[in-house]
């Protein structure tokens, strides 16, 4: 698994057990959700050799939060938690406000055009509004009257 380095912002590939909270990336798109290493824990008793794999869990955050994390221990699992959406959001919460605001704007902004394209179309079918071939932009017929005569 691909994990941070450093400062630098390197990447190494390591083990799911080398993964820790600080060096774990979490994938585009899924900053919303928990992502764990869950494992129920089991040795060789003659060896000590480990038997058992970890392995990475992406969870929804409203279910873990409200029973997933409990049930998980209750079955004995081990649980680490490698990415905390909540603690994201605190550390993120100007960015994701931002791109919120954007976001708004931008749809503001295409409704408004989609609009205006209708009212247009709708006042050149009643022929309120004649569509000029040069620049594309539909005048009315007052003001088509009114550049004829200066």
């Amino acid at each position: 698994m691909l994990v941070k380095t450093g400062k630098e912002g390197k990447l190494k590939d390591v083990g799911l057990l080398d993964v820790t909270p600080e060096n774990f990336i979490v994938p585009v798109g899924q900053e919303g959700s928990y992502h764990c290493r869950i494992e129920v824990v089991k040795f060789n008793s003659e060896t000590g050799e480990r038997i058992s794999k970890p392995r990475l869990q992406v969870f929804g955050r409203k279910f873990f939060e409200s029973f997933g994390l409990h049930n998980l221990k209750k079955m004995g699992y081990k649980v680490d938690i490698l990415h905390d959406p909540k603690k994201w959001e605190a550390e993120n919460g100007a960015k994701i406000e931002q791109k919120k605001k954007e976001l708004a704007e931008a749809a503001k902004q295409a409704e408004k055009e989609k609009l205006k394209a209708e009212i247009l179309a709708e006042l050149e079918e009643e022929g309120k509004l004649k569509a000029t071939k040069k620049d594309g932009k539909a005048k009315s017929e007052e003001t088509a009257k009114e550049e004829k005569t200066e």
